[in-house]
């Protein structure tokens, strides 16, 4: 019976994805220099973007919190692509995208949460990711449009300073001079103060 459920979710994704061919003239900066980029664009909806000519076929898998496999396809292009998936067929709970290559191994996996999800904070959520040994990506999600402030600071010294309104921020850093990962902090905090420390590792 398990077997039947989990044929028939992979189905459903399958049937759902719809593909087009793009360039990198739509991009943002810090996506180009990554290979692969996976978007939220609607309510368990999510966008694929493989950013450079592929090598060879690409494979794409969808796990479940138990490493499970629920859904697998390969792509056949000589192009840069972007690809819609529709994962309301899915439960709410944590996943794994990971996008795979004969060639280049593991391109990246992301993580996708559907349904509510953890807050760090009660008006803040925020995510930390290391990329590999310098690229460090940061995600935030806070609530309201006022003004908020992004600082990054090594071994308590502040090294990058940004600030913005709305409720999105994202951003990938490559850090050249920094002697380990390990001392960052990030900090996201609105005008009052009100906000969240967070390690890089």
């Amino acid at each position: 019976m398990r077997l039947i459920i989990v044929t028939l979710l992979a189905l459903s994704i399958s049937f759902s994805a719809t593909a087009v061919t793009a360039g990198h003239t739509d991009l943002k900066k810090e996506e180009k220099e990554a290979k692969a980029v996976l978007e939220k664009i609607g309510d368990k909806k999510v966008q694929l973007k493989f950013l450079t000519e592929p090598k060879g076929n690409i494979l794409v898998r969808i796990k479940d919190a138990d490493s499970g496999v629920i859904f697998k396809e390969i792509i056949k292009t000589e192009k840069e692509f972007k690809k819609n998936y529709d994962l309301s067929a899915l439960a709410e709970g944590d996943y794994e995208f990971e996008v795979f290559t004969r060639q280049d191994g593991t391109i990246n996996n992301f993580e996708i949460t559907l349904g509510e999800e953890k807050s760090a904070g009660s008006n803040y959520f925020t995510k930390v990711k290391v990329i590999d040994a310098k690229k460090v990506a940061l995600l935030v999600k806070a609530q309201g449009a006022n003004k908020k402030y992004v600082r990054i600071l090594d071994d308590g010294h502040v090294i990058f300073e940004d600030t913005f309104e709305g409720n999105k921020y994202g951003k990938l850093f490559t850090f050249e001079r920094v002697a380990s990962l390990d001392d960052l902090v990030f900090e996201v905090r609105d005008e009052k103060g009100v906000g969240e420390y967070l390690s890089a590792l």
